[in-house]
């Protein structure tokens, strides 16, 4: 039985759980405290998510555990043999890593994904590259600004016809790799609470989640009692 052990915010796993939501393929699902060192570093040899296992086999890329699981490539996986449409789309999502991630981390850290624990390892470990989570906040204004215009370039990216056929018709036999890529590296600032996307992104990523039967917080709340009143 495939199991893959992932982060609720993390991008990356995101991404493969679009792709396995998209693909109908069935699979354990295994959210780990982010404080969890031997478990990933027992599986593949190093703290790095998603990791994915098959049998015997571990995978901790996000494409390679995609290809894994895509044989068929109903994702069209063939897009990732055009260098210069791929090396476009990583600049991007590069590019757009910084202002999100520094939006959105204060806010992923309270979430019910983290434990106390868990929370102090994670603000510690960002706040290294970061900054303190405090300055983050008070910089927020910046950081919007920053967004803007990547935001613009994300809706030229769907509109235009080179990109992907399924930002067009939303079609779930047009749903490609790249699409995949795209809406998993921005759907996090769906947790910002004063931000909205424009009604072109919102509408595609809303077509993203239907396509890939995506639920962001299913494994927070799943096993969850109710509370006592």
């Amino acid at each position: 039985m495939i199991k893959l052990y992932h982060y609720i915010h993390c991008p990356f796993c995101i991404r493969v759980r679009m792709a396995l939501g998209a693909l109908g393929k069935k699979f354990i699902s295994q959210p780990l405290d982010y404080h969890d060192e031997k478990t990933p570093i027992d599986l593949c040899g190093k703290k790095m998510l998603p990791i994915l296992t098959d049998n015997e086999l571990a995978l901790n890329e996000s494409l390679d555990i995609i290809k894994h699981l895509d044989s068929e490539s109903s994702l069209h996986l063939d897009k990732l043999n055009h260098e210069k449409d791929l090396n476009q789309l990583e600049d991007l999502l590069s590019r757009l890593g910084k202002p999100i991630h520094n939006l959105c981390m204060p806010y992923w850290a309270y979430t019910k994904e983290f434990t106390p624990e868990a929370r102090n390892y994670f603000i510690q470990k960002k706040s290294v590259k970061r900054g303190p989570f405090e300055k983050l906040i008070q910089n927020k204004n910046t950081f919007l600004q920053e967004l803007t215009p990547l935001l613009k370039e994300v809706e030229d990216l769907i509109k235009s016809d080179d990109f992907s056929s399924f930002a067009k018709g939303h079609k779930k036999e047009d749903l490609s790799i790249f699409d995949i890529m795209l809406s998993s590296h921005i759907w996090g600032m769906y947790i910002f609470p004063e931000f909205q996307f424009s009604e072109t992104i919102h509408t595609y990523l809303q077509n993203v989640k239907m396509a890939c039967e995506f639920e962001y917080h299913e494994d927070l709340w799943k096993d969850s009692s109710p509370p006592n009143l």
